[in-house]
Parts: structure tokens; C-alpha cells; sequence
């Protein structure tokens, strides 16, 4: 869970008056020392004896939210996750309609498992082709998905025939349509783009859908693009208006306008109203590289548009495709913002609790563990207020992980009903409850963080060496030609034979073993640098632990790699090349608070900023090995530290008759056994224990001590010091 938004006041970003405050009230629970508070003067659900207890009443204000909003996709000043559309589906089937305090109108009755594309009808989109070969149009949007272009294929009868038109967007602005069109130019066969857009003429209002279809029928029959939208009309009824067209710009309107007036005399024509909320709905097919598939397009317009769709059945559920595919209980709210499409869940409380501690942990965790990290996810989500404007909270580490259905387990949604309300309170109202994957043998004090202290968050020893417990040895090699990296233990078999310094070869047991620069599979952050071919010999340097949240191993990095990133987030630059990187201080937990380059502090926005300024490492108790750096221990006693600065030394090696200057990468064996690299070059290695931040609650650590034997409120007021566990 991230916490870079904390901003000093009560850390919500709630303003008075933001909707949807209907749903978001406060109550304030009065706690009486009389009534309320045991002999001992211990908080109701607290310890007895943990230090927290009180005799005297105090007042603790706490949210309470009926239902809590998700932002899945949205523009806001505090985050951004942007789509062109959202395409949502149902097993159960789906009812869609626009949403007001009156309920709003009905707008579609999705069927089981029927995609429904919806998009923000006032953006721009490229027309690549019309025409009345479905399979030709077919291809044409299967080959613009492939490319990674969002392809919208609509199904239209016009002049008395079936159309189909392929288009890409829509997009914000009518060049960056533009610009798409001619990005897919080549793939159009020749067809002549055309650039489509908001501007629409209103061909009239009807009561009944019926006759606005019959309306745009006969207005298709003559050969143009005609809608059926769905508007609010009184006492949120619904009613249907008959829009044309969808130009980009007024001259455009005005030229359709006099089309329309030969081709259908009579036709009463007005500016359609841009304020107006309303839905289109066309017949739309669901494109995909490998094929299509039939269903509806919903395009939403007006200065706020809502449009909610929710599952058929208590129990159903919505799959958003564009994000990753998840499923989500409650309803989609789909609208916009900011100039942007925003696609929001809204759902019971609990049950959004319940997902993330699905989607923070793992189902099978002991129960105690699953129990903590539930009311520290209620009292966080609980704290946020109407943080995005719309939404509450985002579906990311910006607040914390949701993931919808699939993060759903029995013993998770056990743990949630038996805290259910239950928040941690300090100093009258909640508590931040941040929380990370480990500490890594200590949790952080908030000022190595923040830099400032918050009294709840105290440095204390965690018990995180469990995620460590499972994971294999993984071997640091080198080949002959002097190739070095880590391999996994499983695919590597001892010889038996050693090489003159005693080290023993290995071969690989694959046929295309992959060999990587930390010991962790990520094809992304730690990709295969080569491959060995079965019964390839190499040199086993070292054996550690595959990287886990416990212990990790980030690097080589060479110098330019991390000037970059360090020059990128540091107020303070690195001048000239890096050539030396060190902790010249730490915290009390022992997480570097300051790192020095070329003997320079550098300044980042705040303490645990270092992870992202020295390329992304999981934690900032880290120690870091400097390959350029190293001392040479010679005869008679003498010493020589040698940086890459100085000139290179000279090596003898076992082979050799005389010795050599050092170039590129060599391999010595220090005097208590161990191997390391050297390099002419400045390379740095991160080693390291942590993953996050490590304020608060360490997820393995709440493991690690309800293997011991700690309840769930015993776990949270060791890692939050003097808080109380409310039950709201």
C-alpha cells in the first residue's frame, strides 16, 4: 500500500460536499469509562495488558460507508488509469440504465455472458472503412486489434442494406484521430478515413422507443447514421431521442444538415443539446485478434453522464475486459471525468474488504493474520473519504490492492464477517494503517519514511524470515569466457570435479536454461541475459536464497543506469560519472535515510524515495556492493584500495607466464573463502531485506506471529503502538 499521498492534514484528500456524501456519513461512538470500559480499564476488543487502556471517555469519530467506490479507471489529480472503453459482461446477464436519485431510465437487458462496449460519445473517432462485406470488415478489425488499436466494428442498415463500419477510438481530440487514421492507413485498402466525432443534429424526442426506432429507420434508409439515445425525461422516465451523424466540427453539422434537409423533406432538424445526458445504443460486435462477437455499444454523452450496470441475481458479478479481465460484485458506474471515460465499482463494504485481503494475502494464511489485515484494510478504506472525487479508492498499491471476485476465498470471507465494522482508532479518529509485504526483520520508524514521526508507528522486530522459508537456492555461476549470473538450484547438477581454486563445476540439466543477473524469475525487471544447452559446464561462485520479500538481490547495475534514474528523482545531481555510491546514513531500524553519491547527499522528495532513485529496489535496508571498489591485501602487509578511478592493476593469472593489466570483469577469492567480482567499470549490486516501505503492519511478519500463537488484535497493536480495535 502506497502512502505518498499523506499530505500532513487527516490524510483523507475528503473535501465537505463531495458526492457521493448520501453514501458517506459520519457517526460519533461515545465511549464511556462507567459503562464501556472493563475493570482493568482495557478497551472493549482490546488485549488486556497491552498498554492502550484508558479511564476516561473519549469521543472517536468514524466514517461509515454503506457502500464504497472503486475507481477502476479514472482521471484525477492524485491518480490516473485511463481506457477509450470498458467492455462489460455478465454470466448472469446484465441490466444497464441511467443512473439519478430517481433510480433513472433502463437502457439495455444484457444476456448471459453478452458483451457490452461502452465509450464516451463525445470523443473523436477515424471511419477506416464502410462497407457491405462483413467478412472484409471483419478482417480489417481484427488485424487493427492485433496492432494494439482500440477497433470498434458496428453493424448498421442503411439504404436498405446491411453497413458495416470499422473504426479506432474514440480519442480525446480530433488529431489524435487523425493521427490514428493515418497510423492504420495501410491496412484500409485504399478507403479514404474520415474523421468522426461529437456534433449531432436532434431529428426528434419520442415517448416510446418504438417510434424513435421507426424514425431512425427511415433516416437510415436515406442513407445516413442515425441513433436511438436514451434520455432522462419526466419523473425519470425514460425517453428516446433520435440523433444524426457525429461530426467533428460545425462546418461538418451545418453540411449534413442540408443533406438531411433534401434527402428527407419534412424532417424537422435541431442542434442536439451537448449538456444532455444521454446513451446511444447501436449494434456493435466485440472485436478481438482471433474474432468478433456479437453484442451492444453504449456511447454515454452530456456534461455527466452516469450509466450503472449491475449483474442479474444477488450473487452475479460484471467482468471489465480492459481491466485484466476481473470480475466485481455490486455495480459498474461508468462516467466521466475530468474530460475522461471513469469506470467505478460500487459495492457493499465488506465485501470489498473481503477481496482485499484476498488480493493483499492468500487464502490458507492462518486465520488470525487474515483477521488483521481485514480491519486494517476496513479502517484505511474507512479514512480515504471521497479521495478521487467519485471514488474512494483506486484498485491498486496507490491505496490497496482489489481484485475483484477471483480474490475471494471461504476462509478470507470467514475472517472478514468475524471483525466485520471492527477499525483501529488513536487520538479520537482512525488511524492510518499502512501496511507492507515485509519488513524484513524490523519495521520502520516514520520519520525513515516520511521523515516525520507519527506516534502509533514505532520500529519493532517482525518475524518476516517466513516468506523466505519455501524458497530454493540459487547459484551464481561462470562460464569459461568469463559470463556470470544466477541459475535456479533444480537445473543444476554438481560434477564432482573442481577447478585449481577449488570451486565446483556444475552443468545445467536443460536444454535452453535461463540464466539471470539476480536470483528471481521476471521476464520484465530481470530478464535472461543468455542460455545454457544441456550439460553445459560453468564455476559455482556462490549459493543464496531465490529472492523473496524477505531477502533480495537487485543489480548489477552499471553507473550510468543508476546516474540516470538518480539524476531523474534527485534534487541533488550526480556531476560527471558515478563512481561512488554509498549509505552514509541510516534510521533506527537500520534503512539508509541518506545515500551518497561521488561523497555527495543526495535528496530525494523523502526518505523511502531511494527505492525508485536507485532503480526500483523493494526496500531501503539494502547494503551495496561497489565492483569497482575493493581492497588488494599485497606482500609485506601492504594495502592498495583500489577504485575505478585509479590505473587498472596488474593480475597474474594460473595460466599465464606474466602478468596482465584488469579489463572487463575478473573473479577473486578473498581470504575467508569467498568469490567475488571485480570490474574496470563501476557496477553495484543491492542486497537487502524488506519489500515496501515497511511502516506499519508487515504482512509476513502478522504471519510470522500468528504461527506464534497471536491473536489478530494482538498482531495489530504490536505493530500499531497504542492504537484501539472499535467496533463501529
Amino acid at each position: 500500500m502506497h502512502w505518498e499521498e499523506r499530505n500532513g492534514d487527516n490524510g483523507s484528500g475528503r473535501k465537505a460536499g463531495n458526492s457521493p456524501a448520501r453514501r458517506l456519513r459520519r457517526t460519533a461512538v461515545l465511549l464511556l469509562a462507567g459503562l464501556l470500559l472493563g475493570a482493568a480499564g482495557v478497551w472493549p476488543g482490546s488485549s488486556a495488558g497491552g498498554g492502550i487502556g484508558t479511564a476516561r471517555a473519549e469521543v472517536v469519530s468514524v466514517p461509515h460507508v454503506e457502500a464504497i467506490r472503486v475507481a477502476l479507471f479514472i482521471e484525477s489529480g492524485k491518480y490516473s488509469a485511463v481506457t477509450q472503453a470498458a467492455t462489460l459482461s455478465s454470466e448472469s446477464g446484465m441490466t444497464l440504465r441511467l443512473r439519478s436519485a430517481a433510480g433513472g431510465p433502463p437502457v439495455y437487458q444484457a444476456a448471459p455472458k453478452e458483451p457490452v462496449r461502452i465509450y464516451d460519445a463525445n470523443g473523436y473517432s477515424a471511419l477506416l472503412l464502410e462497407t457491405g462485406d462483413a467478412a472484409q470488415a471483419r478482417s480489417l478489425a481484427q488485424k487493427l486489434a492485433a496492432g494494439g488499436n482500440a477497433a470498434q466494428l458496428i453493424e448498421r442498415e442503411k439504404s436498405r442494406q446491411t453497413a458495416w463500419q470499422v473504426f479506432v477510438g474514440p480519442y480525446p481530440t480530433k488529431e489524435a484521430a487523425a493521427a490514428a487514421a493515418q497510423k492504420a492507413a495501410a491496412m484500409t485498402g485504399g478507403w479514404p478515413p474520415v474523421i468522426a466525432g461529437p456534433l449531432r443534429l436532434a431529428a426528434g424526442t419520442f415517448a416510446a422507443a418504438a417510434d424513435a426506432a421507426k424514425q431512425a429507420a427511415a433516416i437510415a434508409q436515406a442513407g445516413f447514421d442515425a441513433d436511438v439515445a436514451v434520455v432522462a425525461g419526466p419523473a425519470a422516465q425514460p425517453a428516446y431521442a433520435v440523433l444524426v451523424g457525429g461530426e467533428a466540427d460545425e462546418s461538418a453539422l451545418q453540411a449534413l444538415r442540408s443533406r438531411l434537409a433534401a434527402a428527407v423533406p419534412g424532417l424537422a432538424l435541431t442542434a442536439h443539446d451537448p449538456s444532455e445526458a444521454y446513451v446511444l445504443k447501436r449494434t456493435e460486435h466485440a472485436v478481438t485478434a482471433d474474432g468478433t462477437t456479437a453484442g451492444a455499444g453504449l456511447a454515454i454523452g452530456g456534461t455527466e453522464p452516469k450509466l450503472w450496470a449491475e449483474p442479474n441475481g444477488k450473487d452475479g458479478a460484471i467482468q471489465v475486459k480492459e481491466r485484466f479481465g476481473r470480475s466485481y460484485r455490486g455495480g459498474i458506474e461508468l462516467t466521466k471525468l475530468n474530460g475522461k471515460l471513469a469506470v467505478v465499482n460500487e459495492l457493499p463494504l465488506e465485501q470489498y474488504v473481503a477481496s482485499v485481503v484476498g488480493s493483499e494475502l492468500m487464502t490458507g494464511w492462518p486465520e488470525e493474520a487474515l483477521k488483521a489485515q481485514a480491519v486494517a484494510a476496513r479502517t484505511f478504506a474507512l479514512r480515504q473519504g471521497t479521495k478521487y472525487q467519485i471514488a474512494h479508492v483506486s484498485d491498486t498499491t496507490m491505496d490497496q490492492v482489489y481484485k475483484g471476485v477471483e480474490a475471494e476465498a471461504p476462509d478470507i470471507v470467514t475472517a472478514v464477517q468475524e471483525t466485520a465494522g471492527e477499525v483501529l482508532v488513536h487520538g479520537g479518529g482512525l488511524i492510518e494503517p499502512l501496511f507492507s509485504s515485509s519488513a524484513g526483520g524490523r519495521t520502520a520508524e516514520s520519520t525513515e519514511v516520511w521523515g516525520n514521526p507519527v506516534s502509533y508507528f514505532k520500529s519493532i522486530e517482525s518475524p518476516d524470515e517466513v516468506a523466505a522459508a519455501s524458497k530454493k537456492p540459487w547459484y551464481r555461476i561462470v562460464l569459461p569466457n568469463g559470463k556470470s549470473g544466477y541459475v535456479h538450484s533444480d537445473y543444476a547438477r554438481d560434477t564432482g570435479a573442481t577447478n585449481p581454486a577449488g570451486l565446483p563445476y556444475y552443468e545445467s540439466t536443460e536444454p535452453a536454461l535461463n540464466v539471470r543477473p539476480a536470483p528471481y524469475v521476471d521476464n520484465q525487471g530481470n530478464a535472461s541475459v543468455f542460455q545454457l544447452g544441456l550439460t553445459d559446464r560453468f564455476v559455482v561462485i556462490d549459493k543464496v536464497t531465490e529472492s523473496n520479500p524477505y531477502e533480495w538481490i537487485r543489480g548489477p547495475f552499471t553507473a550510468a543506469q543508476l546516474k540516470e534514474t538518480i539524476n531523474a528523482g534527485s534534487e541533488v545531481k550526480v556531476n560527471g560519472p558515478l563512481e561512488r555510491l554509498e549509505v552514509t546514513k541510516r534510521g533506527p531500524s537500520g534503512r539508509a535515510i541518506e545515500v551518497s553519491a561521488n561523497g555527495q547527499a543526495l535528496k530525494p522528495k523523502y526518505p523511502d524515495a531511494y527505492r525508485s532513485l536507485l532503480n526500483g529496489l523493494p526496500s531501503t535496508l539494502f547494503e551495496i556492493e561497489e565492483t569497482g571498489r575493493y581492497t588488494i591485501l599485497g606482500a609485506n602487509d601492504s594495502v592498495r584500495n583500489q577504485s575505478p578511478s585509479m590505473s587498472s592493476p596488474y593480475v597474474l593469472s594460473a595460466n599465464a607466464d606474466r602478468p596482465s593489466a584488469q579489463s572487463g570483469t575478473s573473479y577473486v577469492l578473498s581470504g575467508d573463502g569467498k568469490v567475488r567480482a571485480v570490474t574496470a567499470e563501476p557496477q553495484y549490486v543491492f542486497r537487502g531485506t524488506g519489500f515496501g516501505h515497511g511502516l506499519g503492519m508487515s504482512q509476513w511478519g502478522a504471519r510470522g506471529l500468528a504461527e506464534q500463537g497471536y491473536d489478530y488484535k494482538k498482531i495489530l497493536q504490536t505493530y500499531y503502538t497504542g492504537v484501539s480495535i472499535l467496533k463501529g
